[in-house]
């Protein structure tokens, strides 16, 4: 059977079974010397099917999303040979077969179940690669870096990414640009902001606002966001290059009620 057709049979049926769990095939199915490859994403999930030609192995893999994009840190699930000069449309027919099972099975349900009570629990909160692949439509020299990161690192090093990649990139960008570029990228950090996880918000509230050096710049890019941000944002720039010391220890107080006490001091604070 052509490796083509099987590699489509299998994937339509896929498709069709992921489609019940509200997971989309996105339009960058691909063929090249080296491989076929079709793509599902959900809100936290990705799943993907690679035929390596040389191998002659077809894989289901799974991975989490990154904001809109798979993070690419993919973990097989499942893996069959096939042979276009031998093997049939049974073979195929198999192939699909086990990876709907293996998609439906409880441990993968498990896997998709915990990783939408952690988005929940983030509130949908987006992280520090979802920012980076965003400012490539200001920086595409970016997309090179991200490759590199995400192919020699295990985890994307969100801070250290911004500090030594985007932060040169963004400072000249801000010294350069008019008015109107600067908008479109205040209205870009504002989306970003409102979304993003605590390293997200600090990225941008000590890394990327406090390296402004121009008032007039820092207020043009301040312009389209919320007031509660402004503040947060301006809060921490008047805070660029002082030590603030440590709170001195207080005793130790011992109880389950003078716990419940201090944590709703805390919670107040």
């Amino acid at each position: 059977m052509e490796i083509q057709n099987a590699f489509d049979l299998v994937a339509d049926k896929v498709e069709k079974a992921l489609a019940e769990q509200d997971y989309k095939r996105q339009n960058v199915d691909s063929q090249n010397d080296k491989e076929i490859t079709a793509l599902y994403t959900s809100e936290d999930t990705a799943y993907n099917i690679v035929y390596y030609k040389a191998k002659m192995r077809m894989v289901l893999r799974q991975c989490e999303m990154s904001g809109a994009e798979p993070d690419n840190n993919w973990k097989s699930v499942a893996t069959w040979l096939f042979d276009p000069e031998v093997d049939t449309e049974k073979e195929a027919d198999n192939i699909a077969s086990d990876f709907i099972e293996t998609i439906q099975g409880p441990k993968q349900q498990a896997i998709t179940q915990t990783r939408k009570k952690k988005k929940k629990d983030n509130d949908g909160n987006v992280d520090s690669l979802f920012l980076a692949n965003r400012m490539v439509n200001y920086f595409p020299e970016l997309k090179e870096d991200i490759a590199y990161e995400k192919l020699h690192y295990a985890n994307f090093r969100g801070i250290t990414f911004a500090k030594e990649k985007i932060l040169p990139l963004f400072k000249k960008y801000v010294e350069n640009e008019g008015a109107n570029n600067l908008e479109k990228l205040s209205k870009s950090l504002n989306d970003i902001y409102n979304m993003g996880d605590l390293d997200v918000k600090g990225i941008i509230s000590y890394i990327l606002f406090n390296s402004i050096e121009d008032e007039k710049k820092r207020e043009m890019l301040l312009e389209n966001f919320t007031e509660a941000n402004k503040k947060v944002i301006v809060a921490a720039f008047s805070l660029r290059g002082k030590k603030i010391k440590p709170e001195k220890p207080k005793k130790k107080r011992s109880g389950m009620f003078m716990e419940a006490l201090e944590a709703k001091q805390q919670a107040g604070k």
